[in-house]
């Protein structure tokens, strides 16, 4: 273990950083990230009904 209680204060302002980082990226990918904004295009027409999921 660590003898200085700063060591450990410092650590976890490290693990604490790592963690807000991950969360930050999380929401980014999922909201704004690559893909675009649709995933399913449904289209109808002549031919019928068309789904195209990518």
């Amino acid at each position: 273990m660590s003898a200085s209680p700063s060591s450990n204060k410092f650590l976890y302002f490290i693990v604490g950083l790592l963690v807000a980082g991950a969360v930050g990226f999380g929401i980014y990918y999922f909201t704004e990230g690559p893909g675009g904004e649709d995933k399913l295009e449904i289209s109808i027409g002549e031919d019928g009904i068309d789904i195209d999921g990518n």
